[in-house]
């Protein structure tokens, strides 16, 4: 766990040891690059996690993500993202990305964001403002609510504060999956 006075949190993977699992997130990964639908739902729990509203199961996953429209799907890029991010052991599941278990201690996870490499504290909200600092795996806390534009207010332990772009930014609670084992073989319980 991140203690409130560090500065950086990089992912971590503690799933690696486990290759039954270490197959399955393999063939994931394939299944996102190619957008496989109906691979994609045997690879999920009859009765998955689809979203704290009560939402849940096969039909409503499909339905929450769209998979049945014409358009593309949202669902290949954001589980393609919480791929890239680490995995988490909790209790006999695993999690990705590693986030939500990394960040601790005194930390509120809505007020937390984890700076993408390659990421800038601007001084304004504006690419071309001056670059308080160049970001990788910062901790940043949120100074004032997000108002869900492409700007978001923050600060790092060490006081300088600036702002980011939300999409150079990973929130512990942005989206993210848990996986269980079924008998022997390894599901998606929730995304």
């Amino acid at each position: 766990l991140i203690a409130s006075g560090a500065a950086q949190l990089p992912p971590i993977d503690e799933c690696g040891g486990d290759e039954g699992f270490a197959e399955f997130r393999a063939e994931l990964r394939q299944v996102v690059k190619r957008k496989d639908r109906d691979r994609l739902l045997e690879m999920i729990a009859d009765d998955v996690l689809v979203s704290f509203g009560g939402y849940y199961g096969k039909t409503d996953f499909i339905d929450f993500w769209k998979l049945d429209s014409p358009e593309p799907s949202e669902l290949w890029h954001e589980l393609g993202e919480a791929l890239r991010y680490g995995c988490a052991v909790e209790g006999e599941q695993k999690a990705i990305p590693s986030f939500g278990k990394q960040v601790g201690g005194d930390r509120d996870v809505f007020e937390t964001l984890i700076a993408l490499p390659g990421s800038a504290l601007r001084q304004r909200p504006d690419d071309g403002s001056e670059a308080v600092s160049k970001l990788e795996w910062d901790v940043l806390t949120v100074r004032r609510p997000w108002d869900g534009g492409d700007w978001v207010a923050v600060s790092l332990d060490d006081g300088r504060s600036g702002f980011i772009r939300r999409s150079q930014a990973r929130s512990p609670i942005d989206y993210r999956a848990g996986f269980q084992k079924i008998g022997d073989r390894w599901v998606i319980g929730s995304f």
